[in-house]
């Protein structure tokens, strides 16, 4: 495999050696080759960029465009990495795999971290459920690799007494039983105003013998069965 380390060196003079001008050939298909490797792993604008530029230029030149880039992906890795802590009620697996993803990110940015520095991490994460097992990481100074200390915490959950999961679900269930009641409540209460109730009914008695109207009395001068009963 050719490596570019410095620019192709100028052509030797044309009457030169037979064996100098094969090896300058082969250094010149060789850049060649690499050339064509770099440009055809880019986009169509970084082609259209770099099509005139020689393997050396163009690795310089990509360096300065994206190692910025890289070292300002690495701090925000790093953050992370360091605040990633275990979720209350997530078994331990998931949190280690998680931390692992980020100190395999963090290789390949070139970042290496101390095997203790990482262990060290982890068990900072952990959920107060394991403070047991940090003590006596601690207390007997294990010197463990992640994958070790994976098994160990998986071991380790197994012995935790199980917790409930349904309390917080009655709770909400329970909520709502009570706003139901209370909705049945008002609906009960409908119509009250002031704490008094307003749907009273009122019953008026109707006389025996109602009195009648204009239209219904007779003239004076005729019989009128009413009349003669109430005494007109």
């Amino acid at each position: 495999m050719f490596v570019v380390k410095q620019p192709l060196p100028a052509a030797p003079a044309a009457d030169s050696a037979g064996n100098v001008l094969a090896e300058w050939n082969a250094i010149y298909d060789a850049y060649n080759e690499v050339a064509c490797l770099i440009l055809g792993s880019m986009t169509p604008e970084l082609h259209r960029q770099f099509e005139n530029s020689s393997p050396y230029e163009m690795i310089n030149k990509l360096k300065a465009m994206f190692e910025k880039q890289a070292r300002v992906e690495r701090f925000d890795l790093i953050q992370t990495f360091h605040a990633c802590k275990q979720e209350e009620g997530k078994p331990v697996v998931a949190y280690v795999i998680q931390m692992k993803g980020y100190v395999d990110q963090l290789e390949r940015l070139g970042y290496m971290l101390p095997q203790d520095l990482i262990v060290g991490l982890i068990l900072n994460g952990l959920t107060k459920d394991f403070a047991r097992f940090m003590r006596n990481y601690n207390m007997h100074n294990m010197g463990k690799t992640i994958g070790e200390l994976h098994a160990m915490l998986i071991e380790y959950e197994k012995g935790l007494p199980k917790k409930a999961k349904t309390p917080q679900v009655m709770m909400i269930k329970g909520g709502k039983i009570q706003k139901a009641k209370k909705k049945s409540l008002k609906a009960k209460g409908k119509g009250k105003a002031n704490g008094k109730r307003n749907d009273k009914q009122v019953y008026i008695s109707k006389p025996k013998n109602p009195k009648p109207s204009a239209k219904e009395h007779p003239a004076k001068d005729d019989t009128c069965h009413h009349c003669k009963e109430v005494g007109h």
